[in-house]
């Protein structure tokens, strides 16, 4: 099983560079299915159901949240009927959707899991790795298991990671926007990365156009981090290789790529 998974979508440019670059990728690296995280998808900043509509449309197989899940308020009145949309597992007083979802990809049990972190997040959530345990004592069948941990702390998601090694396919880090160079499989087969990236305006600052980033940041303006529709676009991806029988990872390949028009 090959398994395609974008970073963080950030807005109009970071959806058409999905858009564009998913068939590609997918008959380059014969891929079986795709996961996209999708929080900043809209605007950077939260979901519309028009986007995942989008999303799905171009290809991608699932989208997972992070903590600007909430955003867009919307999503409470579409959540429910939402099949490939996967919001944070360890949410506190939240019942609308999902946190893993299981999905048949050709005979074989694809589980896709959100976890959203706790350190330097102004979010309350339920403490993470008891919310992941209590998912897996809750499983009947054994599945190709990936983890999608949103969090802004390296540290944080290598812990993790560790705590579950042999017990999940992969946990691969959300949310910083940048791309780590630890892609690996740790010793017991579980895939790992801290942060896969993210996909949108390759020469802005996480997505976002630099100049606005940097007049909040630096001097304090109270403007919210824009977006440069007409930017260059980039993605940022990982390619995981998963062994059915056994559920372990065999191998990663993280993608870092200028997307044009004429990508896909």
């Amino acid at each position: 099983m090959r398994i395609l998974f974008y970073g963080d979508i950030v807005g109009k440019v970071g959806r058409n560079a999905v858009h564009l670059s998913l068939n590609k990728l997918v008959e380059k690296h014969h891929i079986d299915f795709v996961i996209a995280n999708g929080e900043n998808a809209t605007h950077g900043k939260g979901l519309s159901e028009r986007d995942y509509h989008f999303l799905i449309d171009s290809g991608v197989d699932c989208v997972t949240l992070g903590n600007h899940w909430h955003s867009r308020q919307e999503i409470d009145e579409y959540l429910d009927d939402a099949e490939q949309l996967v919001r944070p597992l360890n949410l506190l007083n939240y019942h609308h959707g999902v946190g893993s979802a299981v999905y048949d990809v050709d005979g074989v049990s694809v589980r896709v899991t959100n976890i959203l972190g706790t350190f330097a997040m102004t979010e309350t959530v339920g403490a993470p790795v008891p919310a992941l345990e209590a998912l897996l004592k809750e499983e009947t069948e054994p599945c190709i298991h990936i983890v999608d941990y949103h969090a802004d702390s390296t540290s944080e998601k290598a812990i993790f990671a560790y705590v579950f090694d042999g017990r999940v396919s992969a946990v691969i880090g959300t949310h910083t926007h940048v791309q780590t160079a630890d892609a690996r499989v740790l010793p017991n087969g579980t895939a790992f990365e801290s942060d896969v990236g993210m996909c949108g305006d390759g020469g802005g600052i996480i997505g976002f156009e630099k100049r606005s980033v940097i007049n909040k940041m630096v001097y304090g303006e109270k403007t919210p981090f824009a977006i440069d529709e007409k930017a260059p676009m980039m993605v940022n991806a990982i390619v995981l290789d998963i062994d059915e029988l056994t559920l372990k990872c065999r191998s990663v390949e993280t993608i870092n790529e200028v997307v044009t028009e004429g990508n896909n």
